[in-house]
């Protein structure tokens, strides 16, 4: 081996020792915040759980019911106040101490007032689909099986994202490497944001978790059609799996899906030219694959649930109602501060989640106003970035370009959501603030977004000529994210309700 190859050989394993160290990161911040919030959060955690009860008896929700009795006894004793209200709400301004740290008549009679309040609860996400809810049904029964009990096994389920998050930053830095393996910016940057970006859905039981690595799988499979050469079989094998998972596990993928399955048809339409029976094989296996697991669902929900997507009755129970069209074009949003309002609140969601605390939302201003900015600004720059003087080959630019599409796809489904509801009395989204801005929705399109950010900001140092690694940008990025994440979350370590109180 020569000195060059030597040289080589060691940079790529110093590169592999560093994503991995990312990955670990990645895993350790989930946890350490994961065990920080006590149960059960805002974001519809409770509700999680108790589908996650009926899978755990190999079963299925077949309507939309009350908590079942054996997920009340778990959210009654193990729930936290601090989520929707102040200690001032409560005697002395303190909370009072966890129900499962307690005992005694007192204790009892709390117990049972609290469950007759939970009881009544209709649980509207029993129509969701099933990926998330048996992956981690299993993950619990693991847990059950080493012994764990309590809010031990609780915590057990959220420890599933540790995982989930390791292998999603593991994804990002092989679909860049995929893209550009002679581009350290976009190789190392993509799993560096990923490994740190503050979303905090990864802390709690919530089938939006699967989105990123399942829909990320998806996006793989678009990179390999569109530097494919031949038809291959296996591969639309693979694409038609990852598709069907990304819409099992949540549906707000649909729309990514569609852009991504149109990219894919594009692609086998030129490859179909040289060779037009594997074409057609490759796009008949996807479509199999695809279709049999998804149809198979919306089958079972028209059949429990009154509709494919088992949403109309949810939007009932939401107290959500379907506007005229004509009237779809009076929302705020087709005003410039109605949009940048829609931009705004959800690009800050998409980063930081939605988690109250004390009732307020976990939110820093100045974070948010950068996450809001410097999105816009460097999707702007990676769309202008993928002009032929880029220096990116046309692979590159039809990859990042999809990734572009992508994401604004999701974004342009949130608005069409916001547009066509009257909420009602509901509280978010409402009549007084009509928009989906509930970032978690996107979390489907974070690989793609992360190969988009980094990119804008290759491209923004490349125009700019400045001696500046895009490398070090994306690292001060991530400071100003840790930054942020821990002025916004430190308050959680403190109750006594979490897993380091137990």
């Amino acid at each position: 081996m020569n000195t060059q190859e030597e040289s080589k050989t060691f940079a790529n394993t110093n590169e592999n020792v560093l994503i991995w160290i990312l990955c670990f990161a990645a895993a350790l911040r989930v946890f350490v915040f994961s065990a920080a919030f006590p149960f059960f959060s805002n974001v519809d955690e409770h509700l999680h759980f108790d589908v996650i009860t009926e899978y755990s008896h190999a079963g299925l929700p077949r309507s939309f019911d009350r908590l079942k009795q054996e997920s009340l006894d778990r959210i009654v004793l193990y729930a936290s106040p601090e989520f929707l209200f102040a200690p001032e709400q409560f005697p002395g301004g303190r909370f009072p101490a966890p129900l499962w740290k307690q005992s005694g008549p007192e204790a009892e009679q709390e117990i049972k007032a609290t469950k007759a309040a939970w009881g009544s609860e209709i649980n509207f996400e029993s129509s969701q689909p099933p990926f998330y809810y048996a992956l981690a049904a299993f993950w619990w029964w693991i847990g059950k099986q080493m012994g764990l009990v309590g809010i031990q096994s609780l915590y057990w389920i959220r420890f599933l994202n540790v995982p989930l998050i390791a292998i999603v930053v593991w994804m990002g830095y092989v679909t860049a490497r995929m893209i550009a393996p002679e581009r350290v910016e976009l190789r190392i940057g993509v799993p560096l944001l990923l490994a740190f970006i503050p979303q905090n859905v990864f802390y709690t039981i919530n089938n939006d978790v699967l989105s990123p690595l399942c829909f990320g799988a998806v996006f793989l499979c678009v990179v390999q059609w569109l530097r494919a050469e031949t038809a291959s079989v296996a591969l639309g094998v693979v694409t038609g799996i990852a598709a069907a998972a990304a819409f099992l596990a949540k549906l707000s993928n649909l729309p990514l899906i569609a852009v991504a399955l149109v990219a894919i048809v594009v692609s086998l339409l030129h490859i179909s030219r040289r060779t037009p029976r594997a074409g057609l094989t490759a796009l008949a296996a996807l479509v199999v694959c695809a279709a049999l697991p998804i149809g198979s669902w919306m089958a079972w929900a028209q059949y429990e649930f009154g509709d494919p997507t088992g949403s109309t009755e949810k939007i009932a129970l939401l107290g959500w109602t379907r506007k005229p069209l004509g009237d779809w074009w009076q929302h705020p949003i087709f005003t410039p501060h109605g949009l940048w309002v829609f931009w705004s609140n959800l690009i800050a969601s998409f980063w930081r989640g939605e988690v109250n605390w004390y009732s307020h939302l976990l939110s820093w201003g100045p974070a948010d106003k950068f996450f809001a900015v410097s999105s816009f600004l460097l999707l702007a720059a990676a769309i202008v970035g993928l002009r032929k003087q880029a220096g990116l080959s046309g692979f590159q630019r039809q990859a990042i370009g999809v990734a572009i599409l992508i994401f604004l796809a999701g974004i342009v489904f949130l608005a069409l959501l916001s547009i066509q509801f009257d909420f009602g009395g509901s509280t978010g989204p409402s009549r007084a603030h009509p928009y989906f801005t509930a970032g978690r929705l996107l979390t489907g399109a974070l690989i793609p977004f992360a190969l988009l950010y980094v990119y804008g900001i290759a491209s923004l140092f490349h125009w700019a000529r400045s001696p500046v690694s895009p490398v070090a940008v994306v690292a001060g990025v991530v400071t100003l994210v840790v930054a942020s994440e821990m002025i916004t979350n430190r308050v959680v370590f403190r109750s006594e309700h979490n897993w380091y109180h137990r």
